[in-house]
């Protein structure tokens, strides 16, 4: 499964940022298969390479024109049990994804795939994990 996880970036990426915008079905079924797709790649190593991705705009705007129905929504740290709601933003869910994917399909094409799989892994592990399990969760309860 050593590209699965750069086809499942790449899918994800090009349904938030072009074309005609998809259904929410489309949309959840690609990150289902963006998390499916963490637990199925390699762990990798990091190169040694000190170079790092270009800082770019993550998209919020396009995204937020392309789904113009999706927005704000209730969110609680699981861990917590008193917790008070947070406000999630589903556009900036979706941009934050969208910006570690790109980061690690700039490192497969720079530092390799070793360091691209590392890359995937630890962004999941660190950000984009968190804000696709909450995107999912939003578009569940949008979707039905």
């Amino acid at each position: 499964m050593e590209g699965e996880c750069f086809a499942a970036a790449r899918r994800f990426i090009t349904l938030a940022t072009e074309g005609e915008a998809p259904s929410i079905e489309d949309l959840s079924e690609a990150l289902d298969r963006l998390i499916l797709a963490y637990h199925l790649t390699p762990r990798g190593d990091v190169s040694g390479d000190d170079r790092e991705p270009p800082d770019t705009d993550h998209g919020y705007q396009l995204i937020g024109e392309r789904f113009p129905a999706f927005g704000y929504y209730a969110s609680v740290d699981p861990s917590e049990t008193e917790a008070e709601a947070a406000l999630g933003d589903a556009i900036d869910d979706i941009a934050d994804i969208v910006r570690d994917l790109r980061d690690v399909l700039w490192y497969l094409e720079n530092s390799g795939v070793d360091e691209a799989h590392w890359q995937f892994r630890f962004l999941f592990e660190i950000h984009w994990g968190r804000h696709a399990r909450d995107l999912a969760l939003y578009l569940h309860a949008k979707r039905f």
